[in-house]
């Protein structure tokens, strides 16, 4: 299976619990833009660098609990101050749980999950997020900052990252 179709299959996945129970909201799908920070090892022969994602997100109404399914992007640019420093990637699909804070005047919310990440040099590899976000309800829209942790398990060197993102969901 290609990689797309992987990612395509990780989001039907996360649509089906959803659809199969009713009464769910009709969804939301979203797009997102950021900064990425590499964190630990990354960080000492990376620069900060950007992301991208594409979102589908399901709630039960009157529930602060939600599911969303994710293509998420991010790359960073080598260091020039080290030597033979290259550019690194990474891809993936990833599903996540949402708990939105009741309450909140902020429209704060958890969001954590795992998914597949391709990582340049590593290969296909599980990884598992988890952060914090808030919400800002727009006419016909609603916008969202999200700041989280990913760390994908690889084998000879650590990928950690703290993305910072700034979306839209409709």
């Amino acid at each position: 299976m290609t990689r797309l179709g992987t990612i395509a299959a990780l989001l039907a996945l996360a649509a089906t619990p959803a659809l199969a129970q009713g009464g769910l909201s009709a969804g939301h799908l979203g797009a997102s833009v950021g900064i990425s920070f590499p964190v630990g090892a990354l960080a000492l022969t990376h620069a900060s660098g950007f992301n991208l994602g594409a979102n589908a997100e399901y709630e039960a109404p009157g529930q602060p609990m939600g599911i969303r399914g994710e293509v998420f992007y991010e790359r960073f640019g080598g260091k020039t101050t080290v030597a033979g420093s290259r550019a690194a990637q990474s891809t993936a699909g990833i599903i996540d749980a949402i708990y939105h804070v009741p309450g909140s005047s902020l429209n704060a919310y958890f969001i954590g999950g795992m998914g597949i990440y391709s990582v340049d040099g590593n290969g296909t590899k599980p990884g598992f997020n988890g952060g914090i976000g808030i919400r800002i309800p727009l006419t016909g829209m609603t916008a969202y900052f999200e700041a989280r942790l990913h760390n994908v398990l690889t084998d000879n060197s650590s990928y950690v990252s703290l993305p910072v993102t700034f979306g839209l969901s409709f």
